[in-house]
């Protein structure tokens, strides 16, 4: 005869310890599934977001390229424009013997003068930046600075356009209509065009243009454009184990 909590109830002890091993197994099992899924995710965030990094700063390495030409080229035509003020004040149309004494100039003035009227503009790669803050994959850059970098490219880089633009609008529609409209391009020997060379309109369109290059130069450093580019680039250099 077997006795309450005998037998039956070590069966019933023995069933309830393995039920409850084999749950914390199962448990134990799905945790760690879940744990290896977490880690899998994560490793293909940080894939995606390494192949975002590398593309930035391709980008970015072009865009220092040009932008480092463009300055570049503008120091080249401003030290052009402040040269090309010097040989005009050296003639004199009314004085013959001052632009005589000065006849050596004659020939610096037509390739200073197309130094001076030259333009090259800024055009930046931004199709990486712009894919990634218009969607939620902006999420995946982690580094904070490099967040606010990019937040902020656009307003930096609008900034130093104005500045560029405002040059180049003055070149195709106050100094292009002048100098079609002054200039005879099919006749190096026109008085005309002497004329209108050493004329008071076109000095103040040098002294304009000497203005705008030098603002564009400087506009490089003031808006910040050139350091946050460096910095863009510092922030997405590949490790070493990438």
């Amino acid at each position: 005869m077997d006795l309450p909590g005998g037998k039956a109830g070590d069966s019933f002890s023995k069933y309830l310890f393995y039920a409850l091993g084999e749950i914390i197994l199962v448990v134990i099992g799905i945790l760690i599934a879940l744990q290896i899924n977490n880690n899998n995710e994560e490793r293909k965030e940080r894939a995606k977001e390494q192949a975002f990094l590398r593309e930035i700063n391709l980008d970015f390495k072009s865009n220092k390229e040009q932008l480092d030409s463009i300055i570049e080229f503008n120091k080249i035509s401003y030290h052009a424009a402040s040269r090309f003020q010097e040989i005009i004040k050296a003639f004199d149309p009314e004085d013959p013997k001052i632009t005589e004494a000065n006849a050596h100039f004659a020939d610096s003035i037509g390739y200073y003068n197309k130094l001076v009227w030259r333009n090259k503009s800024f055009n930046p790669k931004n199709g990486t930046v712009e894919a990634l803050l218009n969607s939620s994959s902006f999420d995946l850059i982690a580094n904070d600075t490099l967040r606010r970098n990019l937040i902020s490219w656009k307003d930096v880089l609008s900034d130093y356009l104005e500045e560029e633009e405002y040059g180049a609008n003055f070149l195709f529609y106050e100094y292009g209509p002048w100098a079609r409209l002054n200039f005879d391009p099919d006749s190096d020997n026109d008085p005309d065009n002497a004329k209108a060379l050493f004329s008071k309109e076109h000095r103040n369109f040098i002294y304009k243009r000497a203005g705008d290059l030098n603002n564009n130069i400087t506009a490089v450093r003031e808006e910040g454009i050139s350091k946050m580019i460096n910095e863009i680039i510092r922030l997405t250099e590949p490790a070493i184990n990438d």
